[in-house]
C-alpha cells in the first residue's frame, strides 16, 4: 500500500518509474526490518526512505502492528517538478 502511494506522488510531480526513479535496497538504515527497508532514488540522487518499521522500533514506540513508513525531502520532488515543466 505504501508503495502504491509513492508511485502516486511521483506520477503527480511527472516521474516516470525506471526512467526518473527507482527503489534501492538499502540494508544499512536500521529503522526497517533486515531486506524490507529502500532508498528512493530520483535521478540517480536519494530523496527518501521507505520500508517495513524494524521490531525493536515498533516496541520503542510501544506501537501494537506492523508498520510501513516513508520518508520524502519534498524539496527535491518539486525541484524535479520545476525542471520537466
Amino acid at each position: 500500500m505504501i508503495h502504491g502511494l509513492l508511485d502516486l506522488l511521483m506520477t503527480k510531480v511527472g516521474a516516470k518509474m525506471t526512467a526518473d526513479y527507482k527503489l534501492v535496497e538499502d540494508n544499512e538504515d536500521v529503522r526497517f526490518f533486515t531486506r524490507r527497508g529502500v532508498s528512493i532514488l530520483l535521478r540517480g540522487k536519494k530523496i527518501g526512505s521507505m520500508g517495513v518499521l524494524h521490531p525493536e522500533v515498533i516496541g520503542n514506540f510501544e506501537l501494537k502492528y506492523p508498520i510501513s513508513a516513508l520518508e520524502i525531502d519534498f524539496d527535491a520532488m518539486f525541484n524535479h517538478f520545476k525542471s520537466i515543466q
